[in-house]
């Protein structure tokens, strides 16, 4: 199997990494301390204290993400020596195939058209790996133990999992998953699994708010009333399906907000000009601008929610301080911490 740059990180180059970036320094430093200081208290209070520390990490296209994960994970391993393995909501992106269904299904639904919104996800498969990511590391910290008794060395290399890869410079811009074979294998054990996406910690609105919140909307200034309202409803529906099978499994959250959501434009367009300049085909200018419109009614109805209130329920295991929060200026820097 094929393994990713993002999954074998150079450990020498972080350093030059924090010294030559300070604002990118910043970032790691804040959310690094977070990820460790939970997992160090899972540990203390957890029975099965191999259990993994399970990060939820959100923030808008062209934020940073990717960059911001690649940095924590490389700091994690290097300077705190903890295994970590980290997969995105990007790559769980419906087939080309199957999303070609799926809007042929949705006839008029734009939301549906192509990849993004709540709906375009294969949800079950990312159920799949996140319990099978857990399942392997009870089972590996089990062998742990027992091999522990008997004074013998534990070996995981006969325990794996596929970790799925989209490729979004396939179809022209449009994207598809990758070939099995160019999945990533990863092997336990996991210390910290680190999920990120751009929408990931939006929750549905029940369906008197949401009618509300669609009425609100100016024509003038937001992209919702572009959109007919069953077919937001839809969306909506769709995004329980995430809520049900994803969320039960985050431990702590992060929330890397933009300052103005409408940053977002320049930002995408930033990085499919880099992806092309990298070799890449991509999308044009007035392809990103209508590819991005695509995601704006979900930031509209869900974005405040999760930028005011604690990503976990009250009375659950996400009391305060599990919550995270970093605002971004157009710069990328950060302007204000929250902890919820």
């Amino acid at each position: 199997m094929k393994v990713f740059q993002r999954f074998n990180y150079k450990m020498n180059n972080l350093h030059n990494l924090h010294h030559q970036h300070p604002q990118s320094s910043q970032k790691i430093d804040i959310l690094s301390k977070f990820i460790v200081n939970h997992y160090n208290k899972l540990r203390k209070e957890s029975n099965n204290t191999n259990d993994p520390l399970v990060v939820g990490l959100s923030g808008a296209q062209g934020c940073g993400k990717t960059t911001i994960v690649k940095q924590i994970v490389q700091y994690l391993k290097s300077a705190k020596n903890l295994s970590v393995v980290n997969f995105s909501m990007d790559d769980l992106y419906l087939t080309y195939e199957d999303q070609c269904q799926l809007a042929n299904q949705n006839p008029g639904n734009q939301l549906l058209e192509f990849r993004g919104a709540p709906g375009t996800h294969d949800v079950l498969l990312g159920r799949q790996i996140l319990q099978e990511l857990r399942d392997v590391q009870q089972k590996y910290s089990e062998r742990l133990h027992e091999r522990l008794r008997e004074r013998d060395n534990v070996k995981s290399n006969n325990v794996s999992i596929l970790i799925p890869f989209y490729d979004k410079s396939l179809r022209n811009g449009r994207g598809d998953r990758a070939p099995i074979e160019e999945w990533i294998r990863v092997s336990p054990p996991f210390d910290i699994i680190l999920f990120d996406g751009w929408s990931l910690g939006f929750k549905h609105l029940p369906s008197s708010e949401l009618q509300e919140a669609y009425d609100r909307a100016s024509s003038s200034l937001k992209t919702l009333k572009s959109h007919s309202f069953s077919h937001i409803k839809i969306i909506n529906e769709h995004l329980k399906r995430y809520e049900e099978n994803w969320y039960p499994f985050l431990d702590i959250f992060i929330h890397v907000e933009a300052e103005n959501i409408n940053y977002v434009y320049q930002w995408r367009l930033e990085q499919e000009h880099s992806m092309k300049q990298r070799g890449k085909s991509g999308m044009s200018d007035e392809q990103v601008k209508d590819f991005v419109n695509k995601f704006m009614p979900a930031y509209e109805l869900y974005l405040e929610r999760l930028s005011k209130e604690n990503f976990f329920s009250k009375g659950d295991k996400g009391i305060y301080g599990s919550h995270l929060k970093l605002v971004m200026n157009r710069e990328r820097e950060i302007i204000k911490e929250t902890l919820i």
